[in-house]
């Protein structure tokens, strides 16, 4: 049941990641421009990347705690922004305001998220830790495609934004309730589950970047820092997690731009199918060749699926089949880099301090994405070619936009080489 909670907990964190889908509604509902609604995502990301910070604060409580406290901000949030919905005139030149109201719905979203993570790396077999972190993450997309489905047919145009966050906090209240009842500490042997409480001992993983030895020895967070090794990871993941949500949460201003929103439906719900395809194959296959490839190849084959949409974005989008292809292409990427990322970093470093270690990637994925949104939303305001208009038309709204991120992919791929060759210049010196 612990791994039906952890489902569900990323189900929940769904409700975040589809800020593509009512961005342009939002911005039209409320008269926003590019680069306010580009905060908007960034905040809501960013409260996403410190879930992390409950967990580690309320370490010491009961975990039934730090979910009520999830709850109570998950809540709030949601609420907050409904209300928004009802006060229209008053939030036009409060935009702020309103990117509060989603860093409290991201930072509520995310604390059982966080905290299942850890809780089911921990209880499974590092063998099966790859599979086991996809199996959660099929959860996020089907989250995905229930609520796009929802958002478009359950509630009139006019209405679809305020009505989905009704479901949302009824959907979260729910799910914060079954967690509370299913991630609790269990004993040591759970059928196939098992948790190791004496001293970590070797496996037969490819470690990415730290002889056996170090990798499983605990580090404190000064010598953590320190270590070249998890830095390298660390950024490449974030940078790879910032440029996949910036694509994902601006696929539909690039229809919009290009006069393609009729294909809105079409690539807002088989995104998320795609996204878990990738993430079963890809991540079973790592497991499987775990003896030759590293995690590290597999995560810089996901960010060059990344940086191949970006410049198809930026050159080639201006027909429905190069979109729907870049749109694959991230999808792809999505699926790669978001399960093997933490599989790797907990086979990498201790899996006691998964929760800190990946909190860290979080934040710096939300640092990043502040970054990147904000300079892709003035980029696109700047090519706004009317005072009265909030919208850009053409591609050339985004490309700088698109070639920013691919910037930031090629150095994500080139952190992911570095990796690789410190770890093969180390086993070349081992005995």
């Amino acid at each position: 049941m612990s791994l039906l909670a952890g489902g569900f907990a990323h189900a929940m964190l769904a409700s975040n990641l589809i800020f593509y889908v009512y961005i342009n509604d939002i911005k039209a509902k409320f008269h926003y421009n590019q680069k306010e609604v580009e905060l908007f995502a960034s905040m809501l990301n960013a409260g996403i990347g410190l879930g992390f910070l409950p967990n580690l604060i309320g370490s010491k409580l009961k975990s039934t705690w730090i979910l009520v406290i999830g709850l109570l901000l998950s809540t709030t949030g949601l609420l907050l922004l409904w209300s928004s919905t009802r006060m229209v005139a008053f939030y036009e030149g409060k935009s702020w305001l309103m990117a509060f109201y989603f860093l409290i719905s991201g930072l509520g979203g995310s604390v059982a998220y966080i905290m299942a993570l850890r809780f089911n790396a921990t209880h499974f077999a590092e063998d099966k830790r790859g599979r086991i972190m996809a199996m959660m993450f099929i959860f996020i997309d089907i989250g995905m495609i229930s609520f796009t489905v929802i958002y478009y047919k359950a509630f009139p145009a006019d209405a679809r934004f305020e009505g989905l966050l009704i479901v949302v906090v009824s959907f979260n209240a729910a799910v914060y309730i079954f967690c509370m009842i299913f991630l609790r500490n269990a004993s040591s042997n759970i059928g196939e589950l098992t948790v190791d409480n004496e001293e970590p001992q070797s496996s037969n993983f490819k470690y990415e970047a730290m002889d056996t030895d170090n990798a499983l020895s605990e580090k404190s967070f000064s010598e953590l820092l320190c270590t070249v090794d998890y830095q390298l990871l660390a950024w490449m993941c974030s940078s790879a997690f910032a440029v996949s949500l910036l694509l994902s949460n601006n696929m539909t201003v690039l229809t919009k731009e290009l006069d393609l929103t009729s294909i809105d439906t079409i690539i807002t719900i088989m995104y998320p199918p795609i996204v878990i395809v990738a993430a079963l194959v890809f991540s079973s296959a790592s497991d499987k060749l775990k003896h030759i490839l590293t995690r590290t190849s597999f995560l810089i084959a996901g960010v060059v699926c990344l940086a191949i949409s970006s410049m198809l974005n930026a050159f080639l989008s201006s027909g429905k089949g190069v979109v729907i292809t870049a749109v694959v292409l991230a999808a792809v990427g999505t699926g790669i880099v978001y399960t093997i990322g933490p599989t790797a970093m907990s086979e990498v470093f201790h899996i006691d301090n998964l929760m800190r270690n990946w909190g860290l990637v979080m934040l710096l994925r939300a640092v990043l994405i502040i970054i990147l949104h904000l300079i892709f939303g003035e980029i696109y305001d700047l090519e706004v070619s009317s005072d009265a208009s909030t919208f850009c038309k053409g591609l050339h709204c985004t490309r700088y936009g698109y070639l920013l991120t691919f910037g930031v992919a090629l150095i994500a791929v080139g952190l992911g080489v570095v990796l690789i060759v410190r770890n093969n210049l180390r086993n070349k010196r081992t005995p």
